[in-house]
């Protein structure tokens, strides 16, 4: 995924060079025009990202996989430099997380009752099992901007700081296949294929349900880039990259033994049983921005 990404950038960076090239202002009479030392500007990104969502566990479940996913961001932006080298910016912005999570085989047994209050061994096996957690968050990005001039056209450019992430979508769905079979010691008898009796073989399960998260996340965030400036007034910046949450996003408290799924039709997220939840992106971002002085 990284080779992939830094290819995409290489070419990226190349592009806007030589279309950078193209414009009036690149050429030597560039000299003539005054540099202001302090600009205000407002702007708008859009950025194409591969995102994945990692739920960290002590859990024995061999065979656990995570798959990325890609997905568009956008932001609103408001900033200040100070001088040519060194600014400040906040604003707001959308960004959308996805990860699935899957496992081939699932298996667990443990001592509860039944309705008669006798004790038995519950054992539960499961197959092809698929979970997608989603997360969308509000951000408000709150960062310092470095920039080193080319020329008075363009630049290379550092912005980095946080980004306060507040979750308004945060939903799960999963499927698998599940067995449930009931061991009664006392009688050493195995029951199963009892659906009346809430044993039951080979249960296509699907369920969807809310992800508990906290309500304030605080993600790092860095960019680096190019800067061009088009016109007077009018800037265009490609950039690669990168935010990851610096804390756990989940407010899941694990305790005991996690079960995925303890009776039919029933089947909990792989989130509430991860001791850590963290999310990561990864991808090339594109800014406009207008100087108001």
């Amino acid at each position: 995924m990284k080779f992939k990404i830094i290819s995409t950038l290489a070419i990226f960076f190349t592009t806007f060079l030589v279309i950078g090239s193209q414009f009036p202002l690149f050429s030597q009479e560039v000299g003539t025009v005054e540099v202001k030392k302090s600009r205000l500007y407002v702007g708008l990104s859009g950025g194409y990202f591969q995102n994945q969502i990692t739920n960290e566990t002590s859990m024995s479940l061999p065979g656990i996989k995570y798959t990325t996913s890609n997905s568009f961001s956008g932001s609103g932006e408001i900033g200040y430099f100070f001088s040519n080298y060194f600014g400040l910016s906040s604003g707001i912005g959308y960004s959308p997380y996805q990860s699935e999570v899957t496992l081939d085989a699932y298996q667990i047994k443990f001592n509860t009752v039944d309705s008669e209050n006798e004790t038995y061994e519950r054992r539960i096996t499961g197959s092809n099992i698929k979970e997608v957690q989603k997360i969308d968050f509000f951000t408000v990005p709150i960062c310092v901007n470095f920039r080193l001039p080319f020329s008075k056209a363009v630049g290379l450019f550092l912005q980095t700081g946080v980004n306060l992430a507040l979750p308004v979508k945060k939903s799960y769905s999963s499927s698998g296949t599940f067995s449930y079979k009931g061991y009664y010691p006392a009688y050493n008898l195995l029951l199963e294929n009892l659906p009346q009796y809430g044993f039951q073989d080979n249960v296509a399960t699907a369920y969807e349900g809310r992800l508990d998260l906290k309500p304030v996340n605080v993600f790092g965030t860095a960019s680096v880039g190019l800067d061009f400036l088009v016109q007077e007034k009018f800037q265009i910046a490609v950039a690669g990259s990168f935010c990851k949450s610096l804390s756990n996003i989940s407010r899941y408290s694990p305790s005991g033994e996690f079960r995925l799924s303890s009776d039919i039709n029933q089947m909990k997220s792989f989130m509430e049983g991860s001791n850590k939840v963290s999310a990561q992106s990864v991808g090339i971002n594109i800014s406009f921005r207008f100087f108001l002085e």
